[in-house]
């Protein structure tokens, strides 16, 4: 029963009450309170204690319905930090709101802890803002590049970083513009960008970035090097320090060997990796790939007799078959 209804049924039960009594009773009653007398019609001391009654109850329900408006209130202000904190959790981010119905404090406490499955959509969230947001981490889980400024994320949010990514696989060109930043870190993002970066831009540009590289990004270099229609530029010298870069093992400098054969004059490879044999024992497999390639097989005989016993087996066993007329592919040796 609200609250109006209540008082207004009670003053109706009090008057009738009043009345009743006044009709076989019209006659006043004198008492005395504290020193002082008070003297009021039989009736109307009847319903005193009718009014003292409602005016505690009206206090009473007053107090309750003020409680369980703040409750409502509060409730629903934590429902609007609620649905806050889920759009921080689907944004990547922090939330440090704080929650002052307990019903909300555990669900808050799993938000942290829980991610969108791979496949998951927006369909079925009522809330517009929050199914937003999930249509946009969405959206850039599956390779969209989406505007993200006006949620105001931190530089290296998740989301962020996979945003440009997907702007990296839209736009190779933004390579070097990200590489700015990167500082010689190792985050996802400047990975791929230096990766994008040596299949596209000169070599000067490479170089000049000064980022370390390993013997995948060595070796995918000379091939560009090697292909004619690419626009990589390096010169002999480039190329030679490249291939003295310690990064490059003994296989490597092998596959090195098979990138350069067909693109060098025979005199200059031979040049290249004898000077490389010098500076690197790593380097004498390459360096006899090259002259059994090149079919400078006295050249062979030097180095393979100034060997140790036990040492290069493969190609002194190449050597034989070749001393006995059988042709084999120097390549089964390396």
């Amino acid at each position: 029963m609200g609250i109006k209804r209540y008082i207004l049924l009670s003053l109706v039960f009090i008057v009738a009450v009043g009345l009743y009594v006044f009709s076989f009773e019209g006659a006043q009653l004198s008492r005395e309170f504290f020193g002082l007398s008070v003297t009021l019609p039989v009736a109307l001391w009847v319903i005193i204690p009718s009014i003292a009654l409602v005016l505690a109850s009206v206090v009473h329900m007053v107090f309750y319905y003020a409680k369980a408006g703040l409750q409502e209130r509060a409730r629903k202000k934590d429902y609007e930090h609620f649905i806050d904190a889920a759009k921080a959790s689907l944004l990547g981010e922090e939330s440090h709101v704080g929650f002052k119905s307990h019903w909300f404090k555990l669900p808050a406490e799993l938000l942290s802890r829980m991610t969108l499955k791979p496949d998951a959509t927006a369909e079925g969230i009522e809330d517009e803002e929050l199914r937003t947001v999930a249509e946009v981490v969405v959206r850039v889980r599956q390779g969209e590049v989406v505007e993200l400024k006006k949620y105001k994320l931190r530089q290296d949010n998740p989301l962020v970083m996979l945003n440009k990514l997907n702007q990296l696989n839209t736009n190779p060109k933004l390579a070097s513009e990200f590489l700015k930043n990167c500082v010689l870190d190792e985050t996802q993002l400047c990975i791929k960008a230096f990766e994008v970066l040596l299949q596209s831009a000169s070599y000067a540009e490479i170089k000049r970035l000064g980022r370390p590289l390993d013997e995948t990004m060595i070796l995918d270099l000379l091939r560009r090097h090697a292909d004619g229609d690419d626009a990589l530029h390096m010169e002999e010298i480039e190329c030679e320090a490249l291939l003295a870069s310690p990064a490059l093992s003994k296989q490597g400098l092998i596959k090195a060997a098979k990138i350069l054969l067909p693109i060098l004059n025979p005199d200059a490879v031979v040049l290249l990796f004898e000077k490389l044999y010098n500076a690197r024992v790593e380097a004498c497999d390459a360096f006899l790939y090259v002259l059994f390639e090149l079919q400078m097989i006295d050249r062979v005989r030097e180095v393979l007799e100034n060997s140790d016993k036990d040492d290069l087996v493969k190609f002194k066993l190449l050597l034989f078959l070749r001393d006995h007329g059988k042709h084999c592919d120097t390549s089964l040796f390396v």
